[in-house]
């Protein structure tokens, strides 16, 4: 072979080598760029939020908050003329207490024991402020031995006469009375012979009766009602505990059973705490729209106070 022909087969060999360089390092380049392109599609991905929001559906939707309740106002009376009468038992030992439930506002209607020291002083004082008085009439309790009513009290063991006659005792030692109500009494109020002759003196007398209720069983206001006596019942006890809040309390449920109802009738007690919550009450009842009275306006046909 000549010269010249080796020549140029060496640099045909180059060119060949030269090839297959250029294509081993294209090859190598586009995979290593590949390779990257992936790695970096890859941590998009983790970086990239989602494509499209979830689907809400009416399951899945978030449950709003519920707006708030709108302020209820305060009932309206269902009577917008309403009415309380708020009696005071137990009167007649200390006239002094007579003298506070001045002070605290009224009218309030003035319950005496019969014959204490000071029953007729207290029921003429109470008169002349024109206030109502009524006798408060000791009658038998249930456990007598262990609550005593005194000596002035009906007890179910007695006859007519002596009935009659401690009655009649009772009565005229509380002068400017225009009604009774009962002190204890829960075993005579139940005694339909003795109770009904009780009210048959107190028609003559011209006097109603106002049934405390110390009994759940008393047959006073149905015999009332069937002889034709004026007659009332209470509606709620002021002060069964001796606390100025619970009083004040006790004396807005008197005002909401007065407004359902058209009126109602509270008893209590010369309590220092039951007189301290009449003072702070009584002068904001007006603003209720339920109004206070004596006794005597809430029981038909009894005879009133001038």
């Amino acid at each position: 072979m000549g010269k010249g022909n080796k020549k140029g087969l060496f640099q045909q060999g180059l060119l060949i080598l030269l090839g297959f360089a250029v294509g081993a390092a294209s090859v190598l380049i586009f995979t290593n760029y590949r390779g990257d392109f992936k790695t970096r599609e890859a941590d998009y991905a983790r970086q990239a939020p989602p494509s499209a929001p979830p689907v809400v559906t009416e399951e899945t939707a978030p449950i709003e908050p519920a707006p708030a309740p709108a302020p209820v106002p305060p009932p309206v009376p269902a009577h917008p003329k309403a009415r309380i009468a708020i009696v005071i038992d137990d009167m007649g030992p200390d006239l002094g207490k007579l003298k506070e439930l001045f002070d605290a506002g009224g009218p309030i209607t003035i319950a005496i024991m019969p014959n204490q020291r000071h029953s007729a002083e207290t029921a003429k004082e109470a008169a002349k402020k024109g206030w109502d008085v009524i006798l408060h009439l000791p009658m038998e309790p249930k456990d007598l031995a262990e609550n005593d009513p005194g000596n002035d009290a009906l007890l179910t063991g007695m006859g007519r006469a002596e009935i009659e006659a401690v009655l009649r005792r009772d009565l005229s030692s509380v002068p400017n009375a225009i009604g009774v109500n009962n002190h204890m009494g829960s075993k005579f109020t139940e005694d339909e012979e003795k109770m009904r002759l009780v009210l048959e003196i107190l028609k003559k007398r011209g006097v109603f009766f106002l049934d405390s209720k110390t009994s759940p069983d008393s047959v006073a206001g149905r015999l009332a009602r069937e002889i034709g006596l004026p007659s009332a019942e209470r509606s709620v006890f002021l002060d069964n505990t001796r606390d100025v809040e619970y009083v004040k309390g006790q004396i807005r449920e008197l005002v909401g059973v007065a407004s359902r109802k058209g009126s109602a009738i509270g008893i209590g007690h010369p309590y220092p705490e039951t007189i301290e919550a009449l003072r702070q009450t009584l002068p904001s009842l007006r603003a209720s729209g339920v109004k206070m009275v004596r006794l005597s306006e809430l029981v038909n046909g009894a005879r009133k106070t001038p």
